[in-house]
C-alpha cells in the first residue's frame, strides 16, 4: 500500500542504498535516495553532504531516513583520522539532526562491534571491538544513542548492525567464477569465516523494518558462520562446477593479514525476528540470490 509519507535512503547511490530504495519502490513507497553531487539532484534526488557545515533539511515529506553511509575501509580506518570524523562525528550528527527534525531513524552498524569471539550475539549484547572501525561503529552507536537520549527520541531510532552482503560482484565471487569458466581451480581460506548474506535479502528486510517503525538494537545476519571453504563448495555445486576446482588453503598459507579475521561472524536475531518476522538468510538462499544474479 503507498503512504503519503516518503523515505530517505542517505547513501543511496551505494551497494546497500541502493538495494533498499529499489526495495521500498516496489513495495509502493516513495523513496528518494541523497547525493552529495549537486548536478545529479532531481525529483527523487536530494543534496547532502554531510562533511560540510551547511544544515540539511528533509523534504517535508519524508517521515523515515536510513543512514547507509560510512567509512567503511578497514585500512583507512586504521589510519586516515578523517574516517573516525565521518563515522563517529560526522553521521551521527546528521542522525541527530534528523531525529531534531522529527524523523525515524535507521542507523546502519555491523557485526564488528562485537569482536567475533562470541557465537551469535543477541542485540543487547555488550560490545568488543577489535579493529578500528569496529571502534569507530561502536563510538558512533553511543555518540547516535546520546543524541536520541537528549531529543526524547530513543522510540524513533533504531541501530541495526549487519553481517557480510554480497551480490556477484563482491569478491571473492567474480575471481571465483572467472577461474572455473578457465577450467582452474580456486583457492578459499578454511580459516576465515562468515555469516553472509545478500543485498537483496538486506533491501527487502530493511524496507520491512522501517514499514514497522521499530526502535531500539536490531540485527540482519545470515543463518550459519561458515568458511569460505564451505561458501565456495556450496556455490560450486549451485553452478555445476568440479569440486577438484577448490582447493582450500590458510590465509597463514599465503601470507595474508586479515583485519577482522573472527571465529564467529553471525548475529543472533531473535528480537529482530520477533517483532519484526524477518528470519537470518540460509546459506542456500544467498546462493539462490548470487546465482540469479550471475545468470541476469
Amino acid at each position: 500500500m503507498t503512504e503519503s509519507s516518503a523515505y530517505l535512503v542517505v547513501g543511496g547511490d551505494s551497494f546497500v542504498g541502493g538495494s533498499v530504495v529499489e526495495a521500498l519502490r516496489r513495495r509502493g513507497h516513495r523513496a528518494l535516495a541523497s547525493t552529495r553531487r549537486r548536478e545529479t539532484v532531481d525529483a527523487n534526488r536530494v543534496f547532502l553532504d554531510f562533511e560540510t557545515p551547511e544544515a540539511f533539511r528533509s523534504p517535508a515529506d519524508v517521515k523515515y531516513a536510513y543512514l547507509i553511509a560510512a567509512a567503511t575501509n578497514y585500512d583507512r580506518c586504521e589510519t586516515d583520522p578523517m574516517a573516525r570524523v565521518i563515522n563517529v562525528d560526522l553521521i551521527p550528527r546528521t542522525v541527530a539532526s534528523l531525529l531534531e527534525q522529527g524523523l525515524h531513524v535507521t542507523f546502519i552498524s555491523t557485526n564488528s562491534v562485537f569482536g567475533g569471539e562470541r557465537p551469535w550475539p543477541h542485540e543487547d549484547d555488550p560490545h568488543a571491538p577489535g579493529i578500528a572501525y569496529a571502534q569507530q561503529k561502536s563510538d558512533g552507536e553511543a555518540v547516535v544513542l546520546a543524541a536520541a537520549d537528549r531529543l526524547g527520541a530513543r522510540g524513533r531510532l533504531n541501530i541495526t548492525r549487519l553481517t557480510k552482503i554480497m551480490n556477484a560482484t563482491v569478491s571473492p565471487v567474480p575471481g571465483w567464477v572467472a577461474a572455473w569458466k578457465r577450467g582452474e581451480a580456486v583457492e578459499p581460506f578454511e580459516d576465515l569465516v562468515f555469516a553472509p548474506i545478500s543485498v537483496n535479502f538486506v533491501g527487502e528486510a530493511l524496507a520491512t523494518l522501517g514499514e514497522k517503525r521499530l526502535s531500539g538494537n536490531l540485527h540482519l545476519s545470515g543463518a550459519e558462520n561458515v568458511s569460505y571453504v564451505a561458501f565456495a563448495h556450496a556455490l560450486a555445486a549451485r553452478l555445476g562446477v568440479d569440486k577438484a576446482l577448490i582447493k582450500p588453503t590458510t590465509s597463514l598459507a599465503k601470507g595474508i593479514h586479515i583485519a577482522f579475521k573472527p571465529r564467529f561472524s553471525g548475529l543472533g536475531m531473535t528480537r529482530t525476528t520477533q517483532l519484526s518476522g524477518v528470519e537470518p538468510q540460509p546459506l542456500d538462499r544467498l546462493i539462490d540470490d548470487l546465482v540469479a544474479d550471475l545468470r541476469s
